[in-house]
């Protein structure tokens, strides 16, 4: 049961860090069109590496949401 919440609940994470963080990278790249390419790709790859270790711990709080919302029968 714990499991099916874990699982729920990376797939929700995954799901929101991937939304935010695409909109995130789509407006920067809109907005610093003149800075040089290297600079703008080392920015998104820090924002990829901060959204994969970010999906893991927002996981765990939507697991404990989840596992709450159970508990009381919502």
């Amino acid at each position: 049961m714990i499991l099916q919440f874990y699982l729920k609940g990376l797939l929700i994470s995954a799901l929101f860090v991937l939304f935010i963080g695409g909109l995130y990278a789509f407006t920067y790249l809109v907005r610093n069109t003149k800075k040089p390419w290297s600079e703008r790709r080392n920015h998104i790859f820090d924002l990829i590496l901060v959204a994969i270790l970010t999906v893991p711990i927002l996981s765990f709080a939507v697991l404990g949401v989840l596992v709450i919302m159970r508990i009381r029968g919502l």
